[in-house]
C-alpha cells in the first residue's frame, strides 16, 4: 500500500472528525458565552454539517476534473484559515457563519480522501486502506471528547477550534510533497450511481452506522451529571471501538457488525456499565463503516472515484447530521 498517500489522508480524516466531536464538549459553554439555549447552539453543528453535505458530491465532481491534490491541499487551507475565524467569533451568528466556511473547505478535504486511496492502492488492499482511514477518522472522534473536556475546562470553548490551526498548518506542508501529482484525466460524470442498489445499500449502511455513532456523544455531555472530563472519558469509548474494530478487523462481515451493534444498543438499557456497550456499539459500527465503504467504491470507476468518494461523505455527513439532530431535540425535550 502506499502509506505516504494513507498517512497523509489520514490528516484530514483525524482533523474533520476532532473537530466535529470536539465541538460537541463545548456546546454548554458556547451557550453560556453567547446567552443561548440547546436549540441555537445547535446550529454551530448543524450548519457546517449541512453546508457540507451539499457541498460535497459537487466538490467531487469538480476534483476528477481539475485534480485531486489541488482540491485536497486548497480544502485545508480554507478550513484551517475559518477554524481561526472561528476562534475569533465575536457572536453566535458570526461563528455559525465561519462554520459554514469551515464546512467548504472540509468538502474539498472529503469528497477527495476516500478517492486518493482508492485510486493509488491495489484493490484487494482497498478495505485494509479504507479501515485505516475510517481508524483516523474515530481516532479523531475519541481524541475530540477527550481533548475537548480539558480544553474547553482549561482555555475556553474557543480552543476547541485553535488547535486546529496547527494541525492544518502540518497537513498542508504535508499534503504539498507527499500526495502524487498524477490525476485523473478526462474524466466522464455521466454516472447514475444511485440507480445500482449495492451503491445504495452500501451508502444507506454508512448513513446508519454515523448517525448511531453521533447522537450519543451529543446527548451524554448534557445528560452525565459528572465534571467534563470524566464525561469526555466516557465519550471516547465509542470512537475508541470504531478505531479498532475499523483498523484490525478488517475481514470481518457487515452484518457480524450489524449483529454487535444492535446487542450492544440492547446493552444500553440494562444495568451494564455505560461504557461497556459503547464500546461493544464502536467495534459494530466500526466494521459496517468500511465494509460499507468498500462496496460503494467497488462500484465505480477509478476516473470518477472523486465523485464515490463524494457520494460516501455526503452519507457520513448526512447520518452525523441527523444524529445531531435527534440527539440535540431529545436534549432540548428533557430541560
Amino acid at each position: 500500500m502506499n502509506w505516504l498517500v494513507i498517512g497523509t489522508v489520514c490528516f484530514g480524516a483525524f482533523m474533520g472528525q476532532l473537530d466535529a466531536s470536539i465541538v460537541t464538549l463545548a456546546f454548554p459553554a458556547i451557550g453560556e458565552r453567547f446567552g443561548a439555549d440547546a436549540a441555537r447552539v445547535e446550529w454551530v453543528s448543524l450548519a457546517y454539517l449541512i453546508a457540507l453535505v451539499a457541498l460535497l458530491a459537487p466538490v467531487g465532481r469538480f476534483a476528477d476534473r481539475v485534480g485531486r491534490k489541488r482540491v485536497y491541499v486548497g480544502g485545508f487551507t480554507v478550513f484551517t484559515a475559518a477554524s481561526l475565524a472561528c476562534c475569533l467569533a465575536p457572536t453566535l451568528d458570526a461563528l455559525v457563519v465561519a462554520r459554514v466556511v469551515q464546512a467548504a473547505g472540509a468538502a474539498m478535504l472529503q469528497a477527495n480522501s476516500v478517492a486518493l486511496i482508492v485510486t493509488n492502492v491495489a484493490p484487494e488492499k482497498m478495505r485494509a486502506a479504507l479501515g485505516v482511514q475510517a481508524g483516523a477518522q474515530a481516532l479523531g472522534l475519541a481524541a475530540g471528547p477527550l481533548a475537548g473536556g480539558f480544553l474547553v475546562t482549561s482555555h475556553g470553548w474557543a480552543s476547541v477550534f485553535a488547535i486546529n490551526v496547527p494541525v492544518g498548518v502540518a497537513a498542508i506542508v504535508a499534503g504539498h510533497f507527499l500526495l502524487p501529482d498524477a490525476e485523473s484525466r478526462g474524466a466522464r460524470i455521466e454516472l447514475t450511481p444511485l440507480r445500482d442498489p449495492l451503491v445504495v445499500a452500501g451508502l444507506g449502511g454508512v448513513l446508519v452506522a454515523y448517525a448511531v455513532l453521533f447522537a450519543p456523544m451529543v446527548v451524554l455531555p448534557f445528560t452525565m451529571r459528572q465534571p467534563l472530563t470524566d464525561v469526555g472519558l466516557v465519550v471516547a469509548v465509542l470512537p475508541t471501538g470504531f478505531a479498532v474494530a475499523a483498523t484490525l478487523l478488517t475481514r470481518a462481515s457487515r452484518r457480524a457488525g450489524i449483529t454487535l451493534s444492535i446487542v450492544a444498543g440492547l446493552l444500553l438499557t440494562s444495568p451494564v456499565p455505560a461504557v461497556v456497550p459503547l464500546f461493544l456499539l464502536g467495534i459494530g459500527l466500526g466494521i459496517v463503516v468500511p465494509a460499507s465503504s468498500k462496496a460503494v467504491m467497488a462500484r465505480i470507476p477509478a476516473c470518477s472515484a472523486g465523485l464515490g468518494s463524494g457520494l460516501v461523505n455526503m452519507a457520513r455527513g448526512m447520518g452525523t447530521a441527523a444524529g445531531v439532530a435527534v440527539a440535540s431535540l431529545l436534549v432540548h425535550s428533557f430541560q
